[in-house]
């Protein structure tokens, strides 16, 4: 369950929970799962922006925009499929990923030896390019007084994207408001964790990730058994994208393999995506390609099980539907 909140508590409850958690983890050593007031990485982000001195509805139109690019919750982890987008602003490899002088996500964290992957350091970098680079728009942000003129400032400022979907960010920025603002009614109760599969697990969920990571280039068989072939291809793709080799599959690998998908994708992953959909009562073809069958299916999907109806299959449907 993610992202549910007393709205008598407001931000102040959540963040005395986060600071309860923090001493857990100080004191025992330990992470505990994620309970009903843990927060989602929207929610994270959501409260970083308006610690930073953003109000509220500035807060929400820049979150609203990292959900369009990086699904929800947002993913540090997110790989555009064919693309060169990394991250949760999906920052372009051979530009502000990697590249751009004193501009790039790797340089930056490298500043202060941390992952790349990190929710937390891309939030930072986020900010420093926001308060170093006038041409990304803060100051125009800061002048903002609604979601969606927010929204559409950091999106033509920072984003600067060529196919922008400007009402779903809209949309996503004032479902970020309802949800986590001062107002708000918290999160929904849908469950959207995601199982953790290791050698010798099978079933539905283990299927889709051999989907996934065929998707990325590994020799599966898409059976539903974590066998030796699965947890070698598990380790390999681990290993190369420098997340802890171990054979087991939490969320940091999941959020890593799993890709936004909407319509007119096509590929392995979807392929996974369509049997998920069969397995929960839809019918249409397992074809790889996400036409308006499977458009149609996954709207049908999100409105009964209560997730944001937009067809875009991110980290809260995918966590829904693999169990």
């Amino acid at each position: 369950m993610r992202g549910l909140v007393n709205p008598v508590l407001g931000r102040a409850g959540r963040t005395l929970a986060g600071l309860l958690a923090g001493v857990a983890v100080a004191v025992l050593g330990v992470v505990s799962a994620p309970s009903a007031l843990a927060a989602s990485n929207d929610e994270i982000a959501f409260d970083y922006f308006v610690g930073k001195g953003l109000t509220e509805r500035q807060s929400a139109g820049v979150v609203g925009n990292l959900i369009q690019e990086s699904g929800s919750p947002i993913n540090p982890y997110a790989d555009q499929p064919g693309g060169p987008g990394m991250g949760i602003a999906q920052w372009s490899e051979g530009g502000r990923w990697d590249t751009d002088s004193r501009d790039n996500v790797v340089w930056y964290v490298d500043l202060s030896a941390r992952s790349r992957y990190s929710l937390t350091a891309q939030l930072d970098f986020t900010w420093y390019e926001l308060s170093t680079f006038s041409g990304y728009g803060l100051a125009d942000l800061r002048a903002s007084t609604s979601v969606s003129t927010a929204t559409t400032v950091f999106m033509q400022k920072f984003e600067r994207c060529g196919t922008c979907a400007t009402t779903q960010r809209i949309a996503y920025a004032d479902d970020v408001l309802a949800r986590y603002g001062s107002g708000g009614t918290g999160g929904g109760t849908t469950e959207t964790s995601l199982p953790v599969l290791r050698s010798g697990s099978s079933g539905t969920a283990v299927r889709t990730l051999q989907y996934l990571l065929r998707a990325s280039g590994r020799s599966v068989t898409a059976d539903g058994s974590f066998g030796p072939a699965t947890d070698s291809a598990v380790r390999s793709y681990q290993s190369t994208h420098g997340l802890s080799v171990d054979g087991v599959v939490g969320d940091n690998t999941w959020f890593s393999l799993l890709p936004v998908l909407r319509q007119g994708a096509s590929g392995e992953a979807v392929k996974g995506l369509q049997r998920e959909l069969v397995d929960a009562g839809y019918s249409l073809t397992v074809d790889g390609s996400f036409g308006p069958t499977t458009y149609s299916a996954v709207r049908a999907y999100q409105s009964k099980t209560g997730l944001v109806v937009d067809g875009v299959v991110g980290n809260n449907t995918w966590g829904s539907l693999v169990d």
